[in-house]
């Protein structure tokens, strides 16, 4: 009986372990089935994602910078046509036709070639001709939707359309460094009408180039930049409002009545002397240039990495307002103190439109017993003055203003001073009342004090 009953209870263990196992072995395949389905939901939901953003990133990209169209001695005409070129304005280069002569009125700051047949018009129109070849047989990287520039930004490369169309009141942006190089092809017909292309971020007009498989037309209002490559003709109407460009045609004429004159800065320098700086610039044509101004910043180091330009505007001088030879220009800053000074000019247009000129050096010297602190300008003062300073070596420092009793106002620099840095305090004196009072920067080495006058 024990035997049997032990028996029984034998079987009953075996078979009770092997449900327990067929259980386990049912959850572990449960377990292992949702572990493989949730790796692949997640390996296929990071596909997806993927896939969704890729399209973004390639559209994003900038695409690969062209070479720039050669025009060989077609490069030096502002103006080359097949026919004729007539109109009365300024252009800024060369200008020449190959059967026809060139209105008297149309006025080329280089050499008007005004001979039919002339070999220099021959030999710049094959040169022409290969460059439209050239432009014409470029890949393509994108096509301008319905032919529309306006509102559109574009960066380096080759765009395609039809009858390219600039509409009044819209802008084509270029956006790109000054070697970047746009290529913008219509196959047939260019209308740039009353609309602004616009450069930006340094990009420069000498490497926009538009082929046009027929003609192109800018019209009043218009602010075009650019080399214009036309199989067939070109017009531009007047009072266009700035046009800074060249105008080939192919086979057909060319008519001028806005003038092509860019101003081009040629040189902008600056030189030490006598305790002066000297500022030389030059240019080669002018149009609308109401002058230029000057604008100075003393260059301070942060860290010896970073340059910091705190622009001030220095003075002005006139420009030529029109001009197809070249200007000259001189202005001598007498302010310097010491160290390193930077300056650029700001050109600005008679419609009030400006752009700056590249930024240009120069060095004045070592500081003065090792630290410098300014007069405080203005003086007198209402109700607040400019006081600036600066020391040869890293140091704590303080800037101090007192009353004529020797009461302190108000401090208004407390802190660890940069060797080199120029320093811009602005003191406020409204709640004060009208008097003599003192500023004194002190540091472990130095002290220094100058008197002011606020004056309500």
């Amino acid at each position: 009986m024990y035997c049997s009953l032990s028996l029984h209870n034998l079987d009953y263990w075996k078979f009770k372990r092997s449900i327990m196992i067929r259980r386990f072995i049912m959850k572990s395949n449960t377990f292992n089935f949702s572990f493989i389905l949730s790796r692949c939901s997640c390996f296929f939901g990071v596909v997806s994602v993927a896939a969704l953003m890729m399209p973004t990133a390639v559209f994003s990209q900038t695409y690969t910078n062209p070479s720039i169209v050669p025009l060989l001695t077609a490069g030096t005409y502002g103006a080359l046509a097949y026919s004729s070129i007539a109109g009365s304005a300024n252009v800024n280069g060369d200008v020449g036709t190959i059967t026809s002569t060139i209105d008297g009125t149309i006025k080329p700051s280089g050499t008007n070639w005004n001979i039919v047949d002339s070999s220099h018009n021959t030999q710049a129109q094959n040169d022409l001709a290969a460059a439209l070849a050239n432009a014409s047989g470029r890949t393509n990287d994108a096509t301008i939707a319905s032919d529309v520039l306006g509102g559109k930004t574009l960066t380096c490369g080759v765009y395609n359309g039809t009858a390219l169309i600039l509409a009044s009141g819209t802008t084509l942006t270029l956006n790109g460094s000054p070697t970047d190089i746009f290529i913008i092809k219509a196959s047939s017909t260019l209308g740039i009408n009353g609309g602004t292309v616009s450069l930006i971020n340094g990009a420069v007009w000498s490497n926009v180039f538009w082929y046009v498989g027929s003609a192109a037309t800018i019209l009043s209002g218009s602010t075009f930049n650019g080399i214009i490559l036309a199989t067939t003709s070109i017009t531009l109407d007047a009072s266009a409002i700035q046009v800074t460009a060249q105008l080939l045609a192919h086979t057909g004429a060319i008519t001028i009545n806005s003038p092509v004159l860019p101003v081009e800065l040629t040189s902008f320098t600056a030189a030490l002397n006598n305790g002066a700086v000297e500022l030389n610039w030059n240019t080669s044509t002018e149009v609308n240039n109401s002058g230029f101004e000057i604008q100075r910043s003393q260059i301070s180091n942060v860290q010896s990495e970073t340059l910091i330009y705190n622009w001030t505007k220095i003075g002005f001088v006139m420009g030529a307002v029109l001009s197809n030879s070249p200007k000259n220009y001189l202005f001598v800053d007498k302010t310097v103190s010491y160290g390193s000074y930077a300056y650029r000019l700001k050109q600005i247009d008679s419609d009030g439109n400006y752009k700056y000129s590249n930024v240009t050096e120069v060095n004045a010297g070592q500081l003065p017993k090792g630290y410098l602190l300014t007069q405080n300008y203005p003086n007198p003062f209402n109700p607040s003055t400019l006081i600036q300073f600066t020391i040869s070596e890293n140091a704590h420092a303080t800037l101090t203003i007192f009353n004529v009793i020797g009461g302190k106002v108000a401090m208004l620099f407390d802190g660890n001073a940069v060797a080199g840095q120029v320093y811009n305090v602005t003191f406020n004196g409204y709640n004060l009342a009208s008097g003599i009072y003192y500023y004194k920067l002190q540091t472990n080495e130095i002290t220094e004090v100058k008197k002011m006058l606020f004056m309500k």
